[in-house]
């Protein structure tokens, strides 16, 4: 169980580092979520559509939005941990993206926490990437753009979701969305490992059926020793459709071809 939410994990790593060369990709057609008149919901029905679409299609249909993933984990030590936080800021008007990506793990018996951190600024075809003092520039010929475009657009991602019920229509971040629930199927079935938590929750827009809120939190001990897993994943959709302010950092300015004195 775990590996899948690692591989999912890492491929959704993967698909935001590509939105900092390819974010053309995606209609960018902004899908502003609106409630009903008079801000109340249309009611819910017993067909009320659990399937989202995937993150890439989801975050291509939107004008500007900032996106944060992050998991945690714990054990089987419980002095050892791991934490990797991504976030993507996204402005279609404006072709420009910003990604950061920040890892932190502290090893069995503890210690000072291990971080490593890196961020990609892209506005129109040109990236600068790094972090501290060490950044790279580069400038992208629009084939090179349009090429990475087309294979990002390749990638469907969607979070791990089993046999999900609706909950109640809820606002989450200003954006009207159905709220389900689930559990992960077969947790501990093979391992033989007492379940603790298993709870799934996660919110799709009303409009656009895109993932706004996921969540997950898994804990699983081993009968036959003190180990204790716990895993937390969530996902968090805010300032859709709304102003994103990106520019480069003073140290991309200062490495750019043509610097702004």
């Amino acid at each position: 169980m775990k590996k899948r939410i690692v591989a999912f994990l890492s491929l959704l790593v993967s698909l935001m580092l590509a939105c900092g060369l390819a974010s053309k990709t995606g209609t960018g057609t902004g899908n502003t979520p609106q409630k009903q008149p008079g801000g109340i919901f249309s009611s819910p029905t017993a067909t009320t559509d659990p399937e989202p679409v995937s993150i890439n299609d989801g975050l291509g249909s939107l004008n500007s939005y900032v996106m944060s993933v992050q998991f945690n984990s714990t054990g089987p030590d419980p002095s050892q941990s791991s934490t990797t936080t991504l976030e993507v800021k996204r402005s279609h008007d404006k072709d420009a993206s910003v990604t950061h990506l920040d890892i932190s793990s502290i090893p069995k018996g503890g210690g000072k926490p291990k971080t490593t951190e890196s961020y990609i600024y892209k506005i129109g075809n040109d990236q600068c990437s790094g972090s501290g003092s060490d950044w790279t520039w580069t400038s992208y010929t629009p084939t090179q753009a349009e090429m990475s475009g087309v294979l990002k657009s390749m990638l469907g991602l969607t979070p791990l979701i089993d046999s999900p019920s609706f909950v109640a229509q809820e606002t989450v971040n200003d954006i009207p969305t159905n709220h389900f629930t689930f559990k992960v199927s077969g947790l501990g079935e093979t391992s033989g490992a007492v379940v603790n938590t298993n709870q799934g929750d996660y919110w799709l827009a009303v409009d656009g059926q895109y993932i706004v809120k996921y969540t997950l939190v898994l804990e699983t001990s081993d009968p036959s020793t003190t180990d204790v897993f716990h895993e937390e994943v969530s996902i968090n959709l805010s300032q859709v459709n709304q102003p994103v302010d990106i520019a480069f950092p003073q140290d991309c300015v200062k490495i750019s071809p043509t610097p702004t004195p």
